[in-house]
């Protein structure tokens, strides 16, 4: 009776992580592998990343200015690592040529706030 106790909670169990696993991916339509980009996602690679490897720091500046202005959430902005500040700081770089700043901005900017971004605002719209 046991063994059957614990059979039947753990198949239980299974189909409850199976499930769970395929309505997580059935909530997300965009950024992962085989899918389209979601919409932030899209802009920063055709407005930042890709002026970037081909060396138009003019245009990753002005795009990383727009981004400062686009934080979702009026809260991520508080203190030096917030979400203009760190735009801010990103733009200044390109716009001096220092390409290493501007890599490190870009990174402490997907430290603080990649995850939180995906996870709650995945779909938004680019603000215009």
């Amino acid at each position: 009776m046991k063994n059957m106790h614990t059979l039947r909670f753990g198949l239980l169990t299974a189909v409850c992580v199976l499930g769970s696993a395929s309505a997580a991916s059935a909530d997300h339509h965009c950024g992962g592998k085989g899918e389209p980009s979601c919409p932030f996602q899209g802009w920063m690679e055709d407005e930042v990343q890709v002026p970037m490897e081909e060396g138009k720091l003019d245009k990753v500046a002005a795009a990383l200015a727009k981004v400062a202005k686009m934080a979702p959430d009026p809260s991520w902005n508080k203190g030096e690592q917030g979400w203009e500040a760190i735009a801010r700081s990103g733009a200044s770089a390109a716009k001096a040529g220092d390409t290493r700043a501007l890599k490190r901005s870009c990174k402490s900017c997907h430290k603080a706030f990649r995850k939180k971004y995906k996870a709650q605002h995945r779909m938004r719209p680019v603000p215009k």
